[in-house]
């Protein structure tokens, strides 16, 4: 949890005192420990503060298993995408 930037005294709160991004870093931590081979993410780091984001980027990036996501976060898919794909009205195509 400390990698997570969860203060020593935010460890020993109950989840129903946390944040909404907190909660979604408890869930991911969940996930991880639970050795989850996929992940599917919609807008994975909108609800961290600006300290937690890169370390979520961070982990993401670092998961060994494969990532379905949706993203307007540049820095999140520069950081931790592979492959990108953009839907339009008329087409999916790869964007790299």
């Amino acid at each position: 949890m400390g990698t997570m930037k969860f203060t020593r005294d935010e460890m020993h709160h109950k989840i129903s005192e946390l944040s909404g991004g907190q909660r979604a870093k408890i869930i991911f931590l969940g996930m991880v420990l639970q050795n989850a081979n996929v992940l599917v993410l919609d807008e994975p780091t909108r609800n961290f503060s600006p300290l937690s984001a890169p370390v979520i980027r961070t982990a993401l990036s670092e998961f060994n298993g494969t990532i379905i996501s949706i993203s307007h976060d540049r820095m999140y898919l520069d950081e931790v995408a592979d492959v990108i794909y953009e839907l339009s009205d008329n087409d999916l195509n790869t964007v790299f």
